[in-house]
Formats: C-alpha cells, structure tokens, sequence
C-alpha cells in the first residue's frame, strides 16, 4: 500500500549538533508509520517511551525517549 508522505517532514526542534541531547520532530501524514518503522511499534498516546532506534537498512542507531502524539490534538 502506498502513502501518501508528502506533506510528512522531520525537523531538529533543538540546538545545532554537536550536541548531546537532540530534539526531532516527524509530523504529517506518515508520522506515524516512519515512528513504528524507526522505533519497531508505537508508543502509548503521549506517553513517553525509551526506545532503540534503528535504520531498517543498517541496524541499531541509539536510544531514544520517544513520544506519540496522534492529530488532531498535537
């Protein structure tokens, strides 16, 4: 099934690297499924979970502490 991502963008919401903490935000129609595709499944709705990040293509990237917050209410 195809999707729609145009209108889905990531954006650093921190400082500039090099840093230690970052902030990443991913909105619009294909949030949700980048999250689960980065992250492996959901979190609860605006709960915060740690996570390991991974690219599907390289493997294990970090550990990040992950929010879900699903429209229309972000």
């Amino acid at each position: 099934m195809a999707t729609d991502t145009s209108g889905t963008i990531f954006a650093l919401s921190s400082g500039a690297p090099p840093c230690g903490v970052a902030v990443i935000r991913i909105s619009g129609p294909a949030a949700g499924s980048a999250l689960e595709r980065l992250t492996g499944r959901l979190p609860a709705p605006r709960r915060a979970s740690l996570r390991d990040v991974r690219d599907p293509e390289v493997g294990w990237l970090d550990q990040a502490v992950v929010l879900w917050f699903p429209g229309p209410n972000t």
